[in-house]
């Protein structure tokens, strides 16, 4: 009998950070203002339009293999036999591996599901300490070692698999630790799966903010920060600063990083440090601090608008002080970065986001005291964006139809927050963008997906961009599956054939015809 991941463990595995940019309009209660201030600025003509992609989080549920290591996306939970909870984190060590087990306790610890063509796969698993594993769901064990374990895995493909290993025995005095399990005839060497490489070669800019966690607005500090050798990489923490570096630098891509909102000065000058230091000089680095700080379904817009408050900015309007302790908060981050790439300016993108159906908004940040003096680009999310409250699948055709009004109505709004930026002086780019269509009815959001009618979407969507911007759009998503928060993936699982993948073959043919 196959097991499923029960739901408690999907949700502690970051189905939070899969919410990035669910508000793509402004919120119920605030009015939004199209009320520009001061001249006219000649905007730019459109320029080379460079498409990027956001990476969705590293989870096992994303059915995207990224790092050959099967375990380096997942994290321990506990058993004793009634389901599985979150692991103590008073039982894991520095880098994330079992000090020890209670009695009766035993600790899983999902695989994640190689990308398609399914078939049985033979997996070796090597560990360093003394203790015993086992597995489960689609993972049959083969055969045990001393500190070594073969399994069969015989994925079938289907959205509620799954496959793990599960920690039965560990000594204290010599715990299991430094688990690796690949593919047999994967190196030990290889860091990334060639898969995925493959399927991100072509994409000019990526973005790190669900690798990052951001949204989750921890409280991170440099010293307990992931570590490449960390047992794993979808944790709290989320990524290492090196693992996104040197991808980036792998795929000749330019990466955009996240500065955690709740970061202190030592976390924002190490970080810049790090990267300066390892990324390839060759290499743009774009740099933004938080996410969405003015959208109030993330904890981080929440802290900023009582942090604003609280010093008494924006004459006591929430919205105001919101967006101007943010700015403030900005040029200090960006100050940080400045410094660090005082050799190499130019290599440097210093990015101020904000919504793109409230442009007032970047009026706000970009006019708020020197705040436009520590900034480079002005970014918004401009969603392709239909209200499906009481749509059903009969309705498809409905939707399809509302599409070039909606296009028309997000780049209506995409040129004012261009102009906006362009009387600054700054560029204008997209942060994320594509389709914006969320619904609970999983039929009719499949139905939409699917539709062969969502690859010409994209291409007029693209082509809307390319003909009226020019510039950095960095799509959201790169593969997931589709689901009741969103259907964000240009891609439902690794190595989904491409007659399968509408917006994917969209963004493909216009690549192509760019190069």
């Amino acid at each position: 009998m196959k097991k499923q991941f029960p739901p408690a463990s999907i949700a502690a595995i970051g189905m939070a950070a899969a919410l990035a940019g669910l508000l793509a309009f402004a919120p119920p209660g605030r009015e939004v203002s199209l009320r520009y201030a001061g001249p006219t600025a000649r905007l730019p003509q459109p320029g080379e339009t460079i498409v990027g992609i956001n990476l969705f989080g590293l989870a096992p549920f994303n059915r995207q293999q990224v790092f050959s290591n099967l375990v380096t996306q997942s994290e321990w939970f506990s058993s004793k036999g009634q389901g599985w909870t979150a692991m103590p984190a008073s039982q894991l060590d520095r880098l994330g591996w079992v000090r020890y087990l209670e009695p009766g306790q035993t600790a899983p610890r999902p695989l994640i599901l190689p990308p398609a063509p399914f078939k049985p796969i033979v997996v070796r698993c090597d560990f360093q300490g003394s203790g015993e594993l086992t597995a489960g769901g689609v993972a049959h064990v083969r055969d045990s070692g001393e500190q070594s374990l073969t399994l069969d895995l015989v994925p079938a493909g289907t959205g509620g698999e799954g496959a793990w290993i599960e920690l039965v025995r560990t000594d204290p005095a010599d715990p299991v630790r430094a688990i690796d399990c690949r593919e047999a005839d994967r190196p030990t060497s290889e860091r990334f799966h060639p898969e995925f490489l493959s399927f991100l070669e072509g994409f000019r800019v990526i973005r790190f903010l669900d690798w990052q966690r951001i949204n989750d607005n921890a409280a991170v500090r440099w010293s307990t920060r992931t570590l490449p050798e960390s047992g794993s990489q979808a944790g709290p923490a989320g990524a290492s600063i090196e693992d996104m570096v040197d991808l980036a630098n792998a795929l000749d891509a330019d990466p955009w990083f996240q500065i955690p909102y709740r970061a202190d000065d030592t976390y924002i000058r190490k970080f810049a440090h790090l990267v300066h230091e390892r990324i390839d000089p060759a290499r743009t680095v774009y740099v933004e601090l938080g996410n969405e700080v003015w959208n109030d379904m993330f904890a981080a817009a929440q802290q900023a608008e009582r942090e604003g408050l609280s010093l008494g900015l924006g004459d006591g309007d929430p919205t105001r002080a919101q967006m101007i302790r943010y700015a403030d908060k900005h040029a200090h981050a960006m100050r940080i970065w400045t410094e660090a790439f005082a050799d190499r300016p130019q290599r440097l993108v210093r990015v101020a986001a904000s919504q793109n159906a409230w442009p007032d908004l970047a009026e706000i940040v970009l006019g708020h005291e020197d705040t436009a003096a520590w900034t480079d680009a002005l970014a918004t999310a401009p969603y392709l964006w239909l209200d499906l409250n009481g749509y059903e699948v009969r309705d498809v055709d409905r939707v399809f139809a509302a599409m070039p009004g909606a296009l028309d109505e997000t780049f209506a709004f995409a040129a004012r927050n261009r102009a906006i930026a362009a009387r600054y002086g700054k560029r204008y780019i997209a942060y994320e963008g594509g389709q914006h269509l969320v619904t609970p009815d999983l039929a009719l959001a499949r139905a939409l997906q699917r539709d062969p009618r969502m690859e010409e979407v994209y291409a007029r969507y693209l082509g809307r961009w390319e003909d009226q911007v020019g510039d950095t759009l960095t799509l959201y998503a790169s593969t997931a599956p589709i689901a009741d928060y969103g259907s964000w993936g240009l891609r439902e699982y690794a190595g989904q054939p491409e007659n399968e993948t509408p917006k994917l073959r969209a963004v493909t043919r216009f690549r192509k015809a760019a190069r």
